[in-house]
């Protein structure tokens, strides 16, 4: 495992439970500063879970998360979201009837430097010039891969630490997988920290420094990216043959 000591994240020990269900057990990862971290796995594995228990929207029975060594277990999503982490929900979760510059500005919603948020905003619509074509449209009405688009934009207007994505490729066009895959990586060179979601392991491998798998709420492999990528078990269960051979 990677070391704990040095994490930005860690999650230990995490039991998560809806109702009598158990959803985690004794789950543990961390997240180095500076890295593409992904959690891979199925459906009913346990990965949004992770997510909303990172983000203070599930509270687990017991364990505890850490980010920059202090517990988040407890805090409020909003004292969550102003120690640093960022949020790409699945689905986007964006406001449809407002325009994308309203969205954007919504992701400043705990900042007060408004010299600064004005400065973000410029250095955010540089990096997706898309958005700054459409500041003006009702974010509704814009493509799937715009949305995504939006939403990460959003997401940095809060002047993340760590972003945290959950399924950002979903339902995309192979145009928009790829340049938003593109996007992760270069938030991720500017110096943003990202813990991402995924089903589709070749593509979440493909960019990520690290990688978890996540089986029935239990891990069930980690390792570097490109050594996971290589791993039979990987591409048996989430490659397929034609990827393997």
């Amino acid at each position: 495992m990677s070391d704990p000591g040095e994490a930005l994240l860690r999650l230990d020990n995490i039991n998560s439970f809806y109702g009598p269900v158990q959803v985690h057990f004794d789950l543990s990862l961390s997240v180095q500063a500076g890295q593409i971290v992904c959690l891979l796995g199925g459906n009913a594995s346990g990965k949004s879970t992770t997510m909303k228990t990172i983000l203070g929207l599930q509270r687990p029975r017991s364990g505890t998360v850490f980010f920059e060594g202090q517990p988040l277990t407890g805090l409020t999503t909003p004292q969550i979201i102003r120690r640093g982490i960022g949020s790409v929900p699945e689905a986007r979760r964006l406001f449809g009837q407002m325009t994308v510059r309203e969205n954007l500005l919504m992701g400043a919603y705990t900042r007060s430097d408004k010299p600064a948020i004005a400065q973000d905003e410029e250095r955010v619509l540089t990096l997706f010039p898309r958005l700054r074509e459409r500041l003006k449209q009702r974010a509704g009405t814009m493509s799937g891969g715009e949305q995504q688009m939006l939403a990460m934009a959003r997401a940095l207007m809060g002047r993340p630490k760590l972003i945290c994505m959950d399924e950002p490729t979903m339902g995309l066009s192979p145009l928009f997988v790829d340049r938003v895959l593109e996007l992760i990586q270069a938030i991720n060179k500017e110096g943003v920290t990202i813990f991402m979601v995924e089903q589709n392991a070749s593509l979440a491998l493909g960019i990520a420094h690290y990688g978890y798998v996540l089986q029935t709420g239990h891990i069930a492999l980690e390792g570097p990216a490109d050594e996971l990528l290589r791993d039979p078990r990987i591409r048996d269960a989430y490659l397929g043959g034609a990827a393997a051979a």
